[in-house]
């Protein structure tokens, strides 16, 4: 059975087991004059693994057992939350006393000032390592380092754990630099959670590890905030492609190092998660590349929403007229129209051609109050009348995935006939972009092509994957270039 000493006190071994009584019918033997004393039983640092290139000094401070090993009080043992650790220095009493009246409030002396806790940190400078780790661990039993590690400021903080990290007490975990033209944000350094440490200097690399956690989340963000506005400054598809895909912040538990067999690891690693939050996504990202992509492509991307008003004038069979359309993300359209009408009975036949153009026609049947049109372009559009000269409007294109509506109002002078429409549309996804979402075979924008890495030629493929790489930004001079020709 173990036993602890308890500062100053006599050790007394508590499994001393008494003289065996003499064997029956036997005489006792004669007692020797030099017996051999009795050893007994202690609690004992365990240091060999902790410090094995720096020698036992013979000048230790902790009480010694027969043995030679350190054994320690009930109190110090408690201070040290029940895990001995090695005391491979000595604790300079004149340095001790300084920090000790630096660290400690009174009547006279009520606060820890920012002098005081710089004073410590020169005291604690100059000691050798092993001293320093031998006073932090004092400082830990009295209380002291918690109260120093409460007074710092971030930037003293800081100085200390470097200053910790080059006399031995703590190891740097190094990140990555940044990278990319975007400033992709690297990994931060860290500084490693050990379980041997002072609890006090544990929960100071714990606020350390949250603050570069949430540091790097906000370095994160601000890259995405880059590579979105290097999104909407792409002005061809080429350049977009090569901005590349975004990337995601990556920043698992395994930085602060944590030791498998330490028993807190996971409380650890599982605060740490919680304090440090969920990077920021980059699915608005893709969205915002995605809208890029399809503008480029001189396309409206799915999900955008649009205010449309459209004026027309004719005179006999000839029209003039013009439409805008402003778009939820703040895109402006405007063009005129010119064209001709003819119409026989229910039935006309309208062609127009923009000042952009593109021309297009439409099929008219009138049928009193619905009239129904039929355009080029894949528009279906049903009207009712509201009394003669005004009604509503409904609009369905599936070639290009909108649906809208809205209202219009004529007006009639003699042969001059005048509309006005006012109205919205939403966009859908094309069925041509639905099947691609599905397709595993299907090359996005930021993929690279198979025959790209096969070393096949431009020209070697066929019209339709030519096109379809083409709206990714692939060209004959692109291809030959991403091939070093």
């Amino acid at each position: 059975m173990s036993r602890i000493d308890s500062s100053g006190s006599t050790a007394i071994p508590l499994d001393t087991v008494p003289d065996a009584p003499p064997s029956p019918g036997l005489s006792s033997p004669q007692k020797s004059s030099t017996t051999a004393p009795r050893e007994r039983n202690e609690v004992h640092a365990y240091v060999a693994n902790l410090f094995p290139s720096v020698p036992r000094r013979p000048n230790d401070n902790p009480t010694r057992g027969t043995s030679g090993t350190a054994t320690l009080s009930a109190g110090e043992l408690l201070a040290l939350g029940g895990k001995p650790r090695a005391r491979s220095g000595e604790v300079p009493s004149e340095s001790f006393s300084e920090i000790q009246s630096r660290l400690t409030r009174g009547l006279t002396d009520w606060s820890v000032s920012d002098a005081d806790v710089k004073a410590v940190h020169a005291l604690l400078g100059q000691l050798q390592p092993a001293d320093y780790r031998a006073t932090l661990d004092q400082m830990e039993r009295n209380g002291l380092l918690k109260t120093y590690l409460a007074e710092q400021t971030p930037a003293a903080r800081q100085s200390f754990l470097e200053q910790a990290e080059s006399k031995g007490v703590l190891q740097r975990l190094a990140g990555t630099p940044a990278s990319g033209p975007l400033g992709l944000p690297g990994r931060p350094d860290f500084f490693r959670d050990d379980s041997a440490l002072p609890d006090s200097l544990r929960q100071a690399v714990e606020s350390h590890a949250i603050a570069a956690g949430r540091s790097f989340h906000a370095a994160h963000a601000a890259y995405l905030g880059r590579y979105a506005k290097a999104v909407e400054e792409a002005r061809s598809l080429p350049e977009l492609r090569k901005l590349g895909p975004p990337q995601e912040a990556k920043l698992p538990d395994s930085v602060l190092g944590l030791d498998r067999r330490d028993p807190a690891r996971e409380d650890i690693a599982a605060r740490w998660r919680r304090e440090v939050g969920a990077p920021g996504s980059t699915n608005w990202v893709y969205q915002a590349v995605n809208v890029r992509h399809r503008e480029l492509l001189g396309e409206r991307s799915a999900g955008t929403f649009a205010l449309k008003g459209k004026a027309e004038v004719s005179h006999a069979s000839a029209l003039l007229g013009g439409e805008a359309r402003l778009d939820s993300r703040g895109k402006v359209d405007v063009k005129a129209t010119t064209g001709l009408e003819l119409k026989g009975g229910p039935v006309g036949v309208e062609v127009t051609l923009d000042s952009k153009g593109a021309a297009q026609t439409e099929m008219k049947l009138d049928l009193g109050l619905v009239k129904v049109s039929q355009s080029s372009d894949g528009e279906l559009k049903l009207a009712m009348g509201v009394g003669e000269y005004a009604g509503s409007y409904t609009t369905l294109n599936l070639k290009e995935a909108e649906f809208g509506g809205g209202v219009f109002a004529k007006v009639e002078a003699g042969v001059n006939k005048g509309e006005v429409r006012l109205g919205y549309d939403l966009k859908g996804l094309k069925a041509r972009s639905a099947a691609e979402a599905v397709d595993r075979q299907h090359v996005g924008l930021f993929d690279v092509p198979p025959e790209l890495g096969r070393g096949a030629s431009w020209d070697s493929l066929t019209e339709a994957r030519r096109s379809r790489y083409e709206r990714n930004g692939w060209n004959r001079e692109e291809w030959a270039r991403a091939q070093g020709h």
